[in-house]
């Protein structure tokens, strides 16, 4: 039964208006909520409420002659009810006033900053796709990175933890600043910190890590393996001024990230070669021939351009 129908019920029972059925289900309702004791109310609320009742009371037995437990009984609900309304005040604002949830998309080669309803700044890099509540509440903060890379700077409220949910993955934060990498077409989301404290873990919550400034948490998207180690995490964020940065990535990841911007198709010659981990960065200025003659010399590789099509193959010692 909902607050409605319960306020509904109350009215016809007070002014002698209830059916047997309606006057039984009401009881009912009530002993079962009592028993529980879902209500609880304001100072100034039970004040008003004690002087409602009081009345109503006083009402029933100097106006009319009737027993007295049925009009402690009508006191009790009137005191259920208006609890109950104080306690679900957010779901019946909810209810009201419905929260919308307001969705971005970012093109590529485009960045987009937002401001959240709790003055939290984020950041957006090309080909993002982002989800967040015009208004959080119930203590509760949680937006969507579907897909793409997010900066987030979180303002600072330990009763309400900020949470941001990306493929599976929950970083939980109370006021920090982190950046999230969760392309589909890498093989791994990425979690660093710059400033604070957050803890990643699975939509289960049955793996969880705790990351401080300047480490760096890889999650497997196939099997959800985690790596944590230690990086100079103001390198993961300058994308925001176009640049690349790579910290102990795999070369295939690497490589998707240049296709995503040079529109590039790269083949290993070995399969292994996929595997190599990468630790480099690169100004947006760099031409994509001198980002590749560093990837290939850096690894004991060759590579061979023709057209849009990229080959890395391992040097014949």
């Amino acid at each position: 039964m909902d607050i409605n129908g319960i306020k509904a019920l109350l009215e016809r029972y007070r002014n002698n208006q209830c059916t047997a059925e309606e006057k039984k289900a009401l009881e009912e309702w009530f002993d079962a909520q009592s028993e529980a004791g879902q209500w609880e109310w304001s100072d100034l609320e039970q004040q008003s409420t004690d002087a409602r009742i009081k009345s109503n009371i006083d009402q029933q037995l100097f106006g009319k002659k009737r027993t007295l437990w049925p009009l402690l009984r009508v006191a009790a609900i009137l005191v259920l009810l208006l609890g109950s309304l104080f306690f679900f005040r957010n779901d019946l604002h909810d209810w009201a006033d419905p929260v919308v949830m307001i969705e971005k998309k970012v093109e590529d080669g485009k960045q987009l900053q937002l401001t959240l309803p709790d003055g939290s700044k984020v950041w957006l890099n090309a080909g993002s796709k982002f989800s967040y509540p015009d208004r959080f509440s119930r203590g509760k903060r949680q937006v969507f990175l579907s897909e793409g890379e997010g900066y987030f700077d979180i303002s600072h409220d330990p009763s309400n933890p900020f949470i941001v949910t990306s493929k599976g993955v929950n970083t939980k934060v109370l006021g920090t600043a982190f950046n999230i990498k969760a392309y589909h077409y890498l093989s791994n989301i990425q979690v660093a910190v710059t400033r604070g404290k957050v803890q990643v873990s699975d939509a289960v919550n049955v793996k969880a890590m705790i990351l401080l400034p300047n480490q760096q948490l890889s999650i497997d998207t196939k099997n959800g393996a985690m790596d944590k180690r230690e990086v100079d995490a103001s390198t993961t964020i300058v994308w925001q001024r176009g640049d690349f940065s790579f910290n102990n990535d795999r070369l295939l990841d690497v490589c998707a990230v240049l296709t995503k911007k040079y529109h590039l198709n790269f083949h290993f010659k070995q399969a292994d070669i996929q595997d190599y981990r990468i630790t480099a960065g690169f100004v947006s200025k760099d031409q994509i021939q001198d980002i590749l003659t560093v990837l290939a010399s850096a690894n004991n590789l060759s590579y061979q351009q023709k057209g849009q099509s990229v080959t890395f193959e391992k040097l014949v010692k």
